[in-house]
């Protein structure tokens, strides 16, 4: 599993008009981005498990679904490496055809994650038949992620630095200066950068 992560800049470039006396402040703009992108592995599992009671009286089915769900959080805690909560709970009435409620369902849910996917997984089975799966999904963790992100940025930040020069060059300029910086990460990234003239 790979999490694509990437940082990028769209950048407006003002050059100095050296022959004006009062040259405008953004008269000669040239618009160019950089950007840097990278695939990082998944170093996360998040499991949901469910349980559902269904019946006349919500009272009962509550008790029942809450003793279910207590049960597999004392299990899961027990478990190093795998940090559990309660997940969503939802109390909803069913109706017949004619609109009246006949009865009553009862769901909650636990959440398993962890970066140690095979313990994760063991855990998940060893809660089943009494916590049923509802549900599984790789993720990056917050630390990798901001790693990353840091990364990419310097390397975009280098990227546009380069053709900047590059471009103020050929075009005899002296150089530009920077005004304001807006920086993006994650997704397609499409951000302004104003310069002012040197």
């Amino acid at each position: 599993m790979l999490a694509r992560l990437a940082a990028a800049l769209l950048v407006s470039l003002s050059l100095p008009t050296l022959a004006q006396p009062n040259p405008q402040p953004f008269f000669n703009v040239i618009t160019l981005d950089a950007s840097a992108t990278a695939e990082v592995p998944a170093d996360t599992l998040t499991v949901t498990l469910s349980t559902e009671e269904t019946g006349p009286d919500p009272a009962a089915l509550a008790s029942r679904a809450n003793t279910r769900l207590e049960q597999a959080l004392a299990t899961a805690k027990s478990e190093p490496g795998v940090e559990a909560r309660s997940g969503s709970y939802q109390t909803t009435p069913v109706y017949d055809r004619a609109g009246q409620i006949t009865g009553w369902r009862v769901r909650a849910e636990i959440v398993l994650e962890g970066r140690e996917f095979k313990s994760v997984s063991a855990l998940a089975g060893r809660l089943q038949p009494a916590m049923k799966l509802a549900g599984m999904n790789f993720s990056l963790s917050r630390t990798a992620r901001e790693m990353t992100e840091s990364t990419l940025q310097t390397q975009a930040l280098r990227r546009f630095q380069a053709r900047a020069d590059a471009i103020a060059k050929a075009l005899g300029f002296p150089g530009y200066s920077l005004g304001q910086v807006h920086v993006r990460t994650d997704g397609p990234m499409v951000q302004p950068v104003a310069f002012r003239s040197m």
